[in-house]
């Protein structure tokens, strides 16, 4: 297991004071099935449970997270009462948001402070210092949805750092854009507004871009690195089958090296249920922006990205706004791309014609 970031969550004062206050939060899920589920007595079962959305362990987990507010609270451009909740893809972990290279270009949670705006960028359950649990009985798509959905409870109970947030936006990447996605049809009042980065619902060629990334056992791949980590967890096995997941069109060439030595893993559950979530969410009323590259290889079905983002609008039928952009050069790592800030100013600008 990696390391751990020590924290009470009863220590933070009522209202943080410094500019990022790194987090560890306690969320928990139940049970939805009566089967008993254990790696010993695996069968097709486990694949119907996990195809049918259910959670198959009751458990508690800390999810690390980092709470990062605007360099300026005060300025006319302050938006103090709206917290983005950042959540990360596969194969990364919150520090995608608050890359270190080149910060002052690729930095979504530098840009967003700039503006007035507080981020919480989190680790799913299973990823960069969250707790890490059974890689496919836990560690699945189900399990993402039912914990964010707790840590939501939490920030509008005041629960974390004794603020009750009044606007929450929730803005995901890939399997972060599917939690959300999943999130809006199960719990369509959770948030106010949602942001997806790097998501489409065409599902002809998911699967095969997803082989294509090679990847293998993180364990197998580094076993002096990530000799503990369980077989179910995984990662890009080589520097060709990352780039293939997540690069294409025009990018500097020395972030795909930053983004090789900072990849996080996947999980065996997470690669099987993610499908499962790609879904219509008839209930969720609020606005909902969707970003994506014209030669995305996982979501776009092949170099142009044609039709497939509008189908927003169906998924989304009663959201009161929507904005679509699909960025022209730009693979399926946007904010790594030369359009990633791009791709801020436009989130930026949706956010702001909504009431954010």
């Amino acid at each position: 297991m990696l390391p751990q970031i020590p924290f009470v969550l009863s220590s933070l004062p009522a209202v943080l004071q410094k500019p990022c206050q790194d987090l560890r939060i306690p969320v928990s899920v139940q049970k939805t099935t009566n089967y008993e589920f254990s790696n010993e007595n695996y069968n097709a079962e486990v694949l119907y449970a996990l195809a049918g959305k259910e959670i198959l362990v009751s458990n508690e987990y800390e999810m690390s997270a980092r709470l990062c507010l605007p360099e300026s609270q005060s300025n006319e451009n302050s938006h103090e009462d709206t917290l983005q909740i950042l959540i990360h893809g596969a194969s990364f972990n919150k520090n995608m948001w608050d890359i270190q290279y080149k910060p002052e270009t690729y930095s979504y949670v530098q840009r967003m402070s700039k503006e007035g705006y507080p981020t919480l960028a989190v680790d799913l359950v299973g990823n960069g210092n969250s707790t890490f649990p059974d890689g496919l009985l836990e560690a699945q798509t189900q399990m993402y949805v039912a914990t964010v959905h707790d840590l939501i409870q939490k920030l509008r109970n005041g629960e974390v750092g004794g603020k009750s947030w009044e606007k929450i936006v929730l803005v995901g990447f890939s399997i972060g854009a599917i939690t959300a996605n999943s999130l809006a049809q199960q719990y369509p009042e959770d948030v106010d507004a949602i942001v997806l980065h790097g998501i489409s619902w065409d599902l002809t060629w998911i699967y095969p871009a997803f082989l294509s990334g090679l990847q293998a056992p993180a364990q197998q791949i580094d076993p002096d690195k990530w000799g503990s980590i369980p077989p179910t967890y995984q990662t890009q096995s080589s520097r060709e089958g990352r780039l293939v997941a997540c690069f294409a069109g025009s990018y500097d060439p020395d972030i795909v090296e930053y983004d090789w030595q900072t990849r996080d893993f996947d999980t065996l559950g997470a690669a099987v249920t993610f499908t499962y979530h790609l879904v219509e969410a008839p209930e969720y009323k609020g606005p909902v922006f969707l970003g994506i590259g014209d030669q995305d290889s996982t979501f776009c079905g092949g170099k142009v990205c044609r039709e497939q983002p509008y189908a927003l609008y169906n998924r989304f039928p009663k959201a009161q706004a929507y904005d679509i952009k699909v960025y022209g050069e730009t693979g399926h790592l946007i904010l790594y791309h030369n359009s990633g800030p791009q791709l801020m100013a436009d989130t930026l600008a949706f956010l702001g014609a909504n009431g954010f």
